[in-house]
């Protein structure tokens, strides 16, 4: 079981860093970006290995994955950590463990990423965005 959960998190993670280098052209590319991490909680418990993506009203997103402790720290693209600083809407998902009966739903209520209405807004420079999530709030 453990050997099926590293393979499942190489994949999210391979996944994760595909889209980010398909959605950018290279360093001559890349806009001024900003440093973002953070922590995110659920119902006031780390989230672990979840995934938070930042997408700006327009460009590249930038995304990262939480660690045990629940900090993230977002990817621009595989070579560059960062975001567009701007307004950005945030989306944040974790899948169930591989092999269970839940190993394809989204463990993260809809309401913080399909229908996310999570924003945050990146400054230039150095951020700390944390998100403390309640999974009964309305």
């Amino acid at each position: 079981m453990l050997m099926n959960h590293l393979k499942f998190f190489q994949a999210l993670s391979l996944f994760a860093v595909s889209l980010l280098v398909g959605c950018s052209g290279g360093a001559a590319d890349t806009p001024e970006l900003s440093q973002v991490s953070g922590t995110v909680t659920l119902d006031g418990a780390p989230l672990t290995k979840a995934s938070v993506t930042f997408q700006p009203q327009s460009g590249s997103s930038s995304v990262g994955m939480t660690d045990e402790a629940g900090h993230y720290e977002l990817a621009y693209n595989k070579d560059t950590n960062g975001a567009v600083p701007g307004q950005h809407t945030v989306r944040i998902s974790k899948m169930g463990e591989p092999g269970s009966p839940n190993d394809t739903e989204d463990q993260v209520p809809a309401k913080f990423n399909r229908d996310s209405k999570l924003t945050a807004e990146v400054k230039p420079g150095e951020n700390t965005i944390n998100f403390d999530l309640d999974s009964k709030a309305k």
